[in-house]
C-alpha cells in the first residue's frame, strides 16, 4: 500500500493535475464576468488584513491583504452579494451589480461583535490577537502569525525571542543571553529560512552558517510575523522546517498615527541601566470612491535600544579517555573562566510607501535597516593538565606538576547590520492577474577584536571534583600569582562576513470555473543570487612576546585586583585581572620590533584558511492549482529549481611542524536540479473548525563555511575546522495533519502532528585528533577537529498542541482572564556515517509555553513561561562524546497601565529565574560550557495617537 500511494504521489502525476486540469475547463472560463475591489476597515478606519471576502452563494472568495485590500475576480455578471467575515467582528454583506469587464467599488466598514470584550481587556491586545487569527484562519497552508499588536504583550526586543513563544520553535542565545537564532521542528538552523518580506536574508554569523542571526531586528519595526510550516509551490522550496517571514508595516488610516515609547531598564549581573525609544507614524492620503481608505499609505519606524550587559561563563571543552587505574573516565584536560562586559547598541528603521495606481494596478516599496553594535571586554583566565602528564593520588586528587595557566584580556567591536529593499507591484490584464517584484537584502558582520595572552611555564595543578559545574583547579594560587606570567601570543582577530541576495520574481494568476467552484491557476518564475564572503583583512596578525621575562611579566600590565568575587553566580572567583589600556598600549608601542616580531607564517595562514567566496544561482519556476469546493480548499503544484554553485577557497600547506609554507586558491563548481510536488487540503468541517493536510518536498542546502574547500586552525583555542565540498543538500519528505477551532472570543485549540523523512541531513562532527586522521594532523594531537558530515537518513516525527483562549465566559471582571498554552513534542532517528539511532542535531524532545494573563480597564498583568528539553548541538564520535544543551526554563512578568487613551506605563521583567545556558559532554555530570545572565527588566511609557 505505501509504495502504491508512493508511486501515486510522484510528480508526474502532480504535473497532470496543475496542467492538464485547467486546460480541460478552459471553455468554463469563457462566461462573462466582471471584478469587485473595495478596502475592509474597522470602526475607526484601521484597515483589517486577513477577512474573508466572498461573493454569497459561490465558492468564490479572497482574503483582504495587509492594507485591507481585496479584489474578487471571475464574478459573474448582475446583482450579486458580497459577504465579509472577520473573527471578533460582525458578519457584513453588501449588494453589488457586476458589468462584464468592468471593476465595481465596494468598501466595508466592520464593528466589533460585542463591546463587553474591550471593557475588560487592553484593546491592541485584542485587535492583535484578531489580525493574527484571521490571517492564519484564511491560508490555504498551516502557519502561525503574530501580529505587532500581539507582539507588544511580551517583554521580547527582538525577533527571535517573539518567536519563541510559538509552537514548535526552539531558539539559541548570543553571548549575552538574547535569543539570537531559530530552529523549527527539532531540525537544524540551516533548515529554516529566514525572510523579510518574503525574500530571505543572509546569514553573517562567524560560523558561516547559512540563518541569519535575529536579535540584530527590533520587533518594533515589523507588522507581523509568520512562522510558515507547510510551503506552497509559490513559496522557495529550500526550507526543510519551513520559513520565518518578517513583514514590514504598512499604514492602515487616514487619521495620523503617532506612537512612541521611552523607556529605561536594569541588567543585574552588570548592575547597568539601559534606554529604550520607538517611534512609528502612519497616514493614508487621497480617498476616493475606490479606495475610500486612500490611495497612498506612507508609514515610517524607528527604533533605539542601548544596555550595558554580559554574561559569566565556565568552560571545559576538551575532555579526554584516560584510565588512572580505577576504570576509563572522561577527564578535563581544559578549564576556562570568563567575565564578559558589553555596551550593546541596536537600532532599527523601516519605510513603506504603498500606492493605488488605479482600481486594477497597485505598488509597494519597502526599505528596512536594523544594525547592532557590541563593544565587548572579555577577561578569560584558563588553566591546562594533560591527561598524559596527570595522575591520581590515594586522596582522589589529580595532580599535574606540568600545568599550564592563562590570563588574557579580549577587546572587540562588534557590527551587524542587515538593509532591505523590496519593490512590488501587481496588476489586472482582462481575467489575468500579474505580480512582479524585485528585492535586495544586504548582510555585514564586521568583528575587530584584539586577544591578548599572558602564559606561565610548568606549574603545579591539582583538581578533584570533575562532576561539577563549577571545575575549580588548585595550588601555585595561579588566579593571582603575576610572577608566574609573562606576555605571550596576540591574535588581531579581525573579520568580516558579508551577505547579498538579490530576487526578481514574476507570478501570474488565472481564475476559473469547474462547475460551480472556484479555482485558480498560478504559475511564476523567480532568479535568486545568494553570495556570502568571508575574509580576513591584512591588518591581521599573529605575533609572540619575544623580549625579556621581566619586562613582559604580568605584573607590570596587572588590573583589578579581584574582576568578580561573585562568579557564576557567587559559585567562584574570578581573581586577578589584565590592565586592558596598558597590555594593548604595550603592543602597539612595540609591534614588528624584537618585542613583538609579527609571526607571518601563522598571519598568512589565518587569513588565507579563513577565507571563502560563495555564490549560489537558483532559477525556479512552479505551477499550481487550487480548486475550492463548497467545503473543502484542494491546492496541487510542483516546483522546480535549479541551482549553480561556484565556491572559492584556499588550501593551505604546511610542512611537518604545522607551519605555513603556501596558500593555493582552490575552485569548486557544481549545479543540481531539485523537483519538488505539493499537495495540500483545507476543509471547513463547521464555519468555526477546520482540518488541514500536506504532503510535501523541500530541501536544504548545507551552510556556506561547511561546503568551501579550506582548513582553519585557532592556536589559542586549539581547534581544527575543515570544510567539506562534497556534502550534498539535504532532502525530505513531509507529511502534515492539523485541526483548528477557532473560538469566538478571539482565541484557538489547535492540534497537529508532522512527520518528515530526511536524507543527507548535515550534522556537525567534533573528535579529538589522533594524529593520522589527515597529512600533517600530529602536528594538532590532542585538538579539537570540527567537520561538518552528510547523514544517511532521518525520521522526524511531532505533535503540536495549542490553545489561546480569552475567558469572558467568567463572571465580573474576571473576564478579563486570557490563557496561552502551547506544546510541541518532536522524536527523532537518524543514521550517520559512523552511528545509527541517533538523535537529530538541534532536536529537542519537548518544548513548551504558557501564558497567565489578567486586564481590566486600563490594567494588565502577564506570567509568561518558556521550556525546551535538552538537544544535541554536536555530535562526536561516540554518545559519551556528544555536546547536549541542556533543558531550560525561563520566567518572564510584564504589567501596564492605560492612564488615558494617550498615554500608558509598563513594566517588564525578564528571566526571574536566572536560568543559565548550559552544555555537557555526553553525560550531565561532564560540563562543557555553562553561560549565566541573572535577570533584567525595564519600564517606561508609551504615547500613541
Amino acid at each position: 500500500m505505501k509504495r502504491f500511494i508512493n508511486k501515486l504521489l510522484t510528480p508526474v502525476y502532480l504535473l497532470v493535475a496543475v496542467f492538464v486540469l485547467p486546460a480541460f475547463f478552459t471553455p468554463v472560463m469563457a462566461q462573462t464576468s466582471g471584478y469587485v475591489k473595495g478596502q475592509i476597515t474597522d470602526g475607526d478606519g484601521n484597515a483589517l488584513p486577513g477577512a474573508s471576502v466572498s461573493v454569497k452563494g459561490t465558492t468564490n472568495s479572497v482574503a483582504s491583504d495587509l492594507t485591507g485590500n481585496f479584489t474578487l475576480v471571475n464574478v459573474a455578471e448582475g446583482k450579486q452579494t458580497i459577504l465579509v467575515n472577520y473573527m471578533g467582528y460582525a458578519p457584513v454583506e453588501k449588494e453589488v451589480t457586476v458589468k462584464a469587464g468592468i471593476t465595481s467599488s465596494l468598501s466595508f466598514k466592520l464593528t466589533t461583535l460585542s463591546k463587553s470584550l474591550t471593557s475588560v481587556t487592553v484593546v491592541g491586545s485584542k485587535e492583535g490577537q484578531a489580525k493574527a487569527l484571521n490571517q492564519q484562519r484564511n491560508a490555504d497552508n498551516i502557519k502561525q502569525v503574530i501580529s505587532a499588536d500581539l507582539m507588544g504583550r511580551y517583554p521580547d526586543l527582538n525577533v527571535a525571542e517573539s518567536m519563541q513563544r510559538l509552537p514548535g520553535v526552539t531558539i539559541g542565545r548570543n553571548s549575552s543571553g538574547e535569543g539570537a537564532t531559530v530552529q523549527l521542528r527539532g531540525t537544524p538552523g540551516n533548515f529554516t529560512n529566514i525572510n523579510v518580506n518574503g525574500e530571505q536574508i543572509m546569514g553573517t554569523q562567524e560560523d558561516g552558517s547559512r540563518n541569519a542571526q535575529l536579535d540584530v531586528i527590533p520587533v518594533n519595526v515589523l507588522s507581523s510575523m509568520e512562522v510558515i510550516k507547510t510551503l506552497t509551490p509559490d513559496l522557495d522550496g529550500d526550507a526543510i522546517a519551513g520559513a520565518i517571514n518578517m513583514k514590514s508595516p504598512t499604514a492602515i488610516s487616514l487619521r495620523p498615527r503617532v506612537a512612541i515609547d521611552l523607556g529605561t531598564g536594569y541588567n543585574n549581573l552588570r548592575s547597568n541601566a539601559n534606554a529604550i525609544g520607538n517611534i512609528s507614524l502612519s497616514k493614508r492620503f487621497f480617498p476616493s470612491a475606490s479606495s475610500p481608505n486612500g490611495r497612498l499609505g506612507i508609514m515610517a519606524t524607528g527604533s533605539y535600544f542601548k544596555t550595558k550587559n554580559g554574561y559569566d561563563e565556565i568552560r571545559a571543552q576538551v575532555w579526554e579517555e584516560k584510565d588512572y587505574g580505577k576504570g576509563k573516565i572522561y577527564f578535563p584536560t581544559d578549564v576556562r573562566l570568563l567575565y564578559v562586559e558589553n555596551e550593546r547598541t541596536r537600532t532599527g528603521a523601516s519605510l513603506t510607501v504603498d500606492y493605488n495606481i488605479n482600481s486594477k494596478t497597485s505598488i509597494v516599496a519597502n526599505l528596512m535597516y536594523a544594525d547592532h553594535d557590541n563593544d565587548l571586554t572579555r577577561y578569560r583566565k584558563r588553566t591546562r593538565m594533560q591527561s598524559s602528564r596527570t595522575t591520581q593520588n590515594a586522596d582522589g586528587e589529580y595532580v599535574t606538576t606540568r600545568g599550564r595557566g592563562y590570563n588574557e584580556i579580549k577587546s572587540a567591536t562588534e557590527k551587524n547590520s542587515n538593509l532591505n529593499m523590496n519593490l512590488s507591484g501587481e496588476t489586472t490584464l482582462g481575467r489575468l492577474k500579474l505580480d512582479a517584484g524585485v528585492s535586495m537584502s544586504q548582510s555585514e558582520f564586521k568583528n575587530l577584536s584584539g586577544i591578548y595572552n599572558f602564559i606561565t611555564g610548568d606549574i603545579p595543578l591539582r583538581i578533584k571534583d570533575i562532576a561539577t559545574d563549577y571545575l575549580s583547579p588548585y595550588a601555585s594560587d595561579w588566579k593571582n600569582n603575576t610572577a608566574l606570567y609573562t606576555y605571550n601570543t596576540v591574535e588581531r582577530d579581525w573579520w568580516t562576513t558579508n551577505g547579498k541576495n538579490f530576487t526578481a520574481r514574476l507570478n501570474a494568476t488565472m481564475p476559473y470555473t469547474m462547475g460551480k467552484n472556484s479555482a485558480s491557476f498560478k504559475m511564476g518564475g523567480k532568479f535568486k543570487r545568494m553570495h556570502n564572503l568571508r575574509f580576513r583583512p591584512d591588518n591581521t596578525i599573529v605575533t609572540t612576546y619575544a623580549g625579556a621575562a621581566a619586562a613582559g611579566n604580568l605584573g607590570n600590565f596587572a588590573g583589578e585586583p579581584e574582576v568578580s568575587d561573585d562568579l557564576l553566580d557567587g559559585n567562584t572567583n574570578f581573581g586577578l585581572g589584565v590592565d586592558k589600556n596598558k597590555t594593548i598600549s604595550y603592543l602597539d608601542a612595540n609591534l614588528g620590533s624584537n618585542l613583538f616580531p609579527i609571526n607571518v607564517p601563522a598571519t598568512r595562514m589565518s587569513i588565507d584558511s579563513y577565507y571563502y567566496d560563495a555564490v549560489e544561482s537558483v532559477t525556479s519556476g512552479y505551477a499550481m492549482n487550487r480548486i475550492q469546493f463548497k467545503k473543502l480548499m484542494f491546492l496541487a503544484g510542483v516546483r522546480i529549481e535549479a541551482t549553480k554553485v561556484d565556491y572559492k577557497g584556499n588550501i593551505i600547506a604546511q610542512d611537518k611542524d604545522g607551519v605555513w609554507i603556501s596558500t593555493t586558491p582552490n575552485r569548486k563548481k557544481n549545479d543540481y536540479v531539485k523537483v519538488l510536488p505539493n499537495i495540500q487540503f483545507k476543509y471547513d468541517l463547521d464555519k468555526s473548525s477546520l482540518i488541514r493536510a500536506a504532503l510535501t518536498y523541500g530541501y536544504s542546502r548545507p551552510n556556506f563555511v561547511d561546503l568551501v574547500p579550506g582548513r582553519v586552525t585557532s592556536i589559542l583555542s586549539e581547534t581544527v575546522t575543515d570544510g567539506n565540498p562534497e556534502l550534498k543538500p539535504a532532502s525530505a519528505a513531509n507529511w502534515d495533519l492539523m485541526y483548528e477551532k477557532y473560538l469566538g472570543n478571539l482565541g484557538i485549540l489547535s492540534a497537529g502532528v508532522f512527520y518528515k523523512r530526511i536524507n543527507n541531513f548535515q550534522y556537525n562532527s567534533v573528535v579529538t585528533l589522533n594524529g593520522d586522521e589527515f597529512e600533517n594532523a600530529a602536528t594538532y594531537k590532542g585538538w579539537r577537529w570540527y567537520r561538518t558530515l552528510n547523514g544517511d537518513k532521518a525520521d522526524v516525527f511531532g505533535i503540536e498542541l495549542n490553545a489561546q483562549a480569552n475567558l469572558t465566559f467568567l463572571p465580573g471582571i474576571l473576564k478579563g482572564f486570557s490563557v496561552l498554552a502551547n506544546y510541541t513534542y518532536t522524536h527523532s532517528k537518524a543514521d550517520a556515517q559512523f552511528r545509527k539511532g541517533l538523535r537529530l542535531p538541534g532536536q529537542a524532545d519537548h518544548t513548551a509555553n504558557g501564558s497567565l494573563s489578567f486586564a481590566y480597564k486600563g490594567f494588565s498583568i502577564q506570567g509568561n513561561l518558556n521550556y525546551n528539553s535538552a538537544y544535541t548541538v554536536v555530535l562526536g564520535d561516540k554518545d559519551a562524546t556528544d555536546v547536549i544543551r541542556h533543558d531550560r526554563i525561563q520566567v518572564d512578568v510584564n504589567t501596564s497601565y492605560r492612564i488615558n487613551k494617550m498615554f500608558s506605563v509598563y513594566a517588564e521583567a525578564l528571566n526571574l529565574t536566572k536560568a543559565p545556558q548550559l552544555d555537557y559532554y555526553g553525560e550531565r555530570d561532564r560540563m562543557y560550557q555553562k553561560q549565566f545572565y541573572s535577570f533584567w527588566g525595564r519600564a517606561g511609557i508609551k504615547m500613541r495617537l
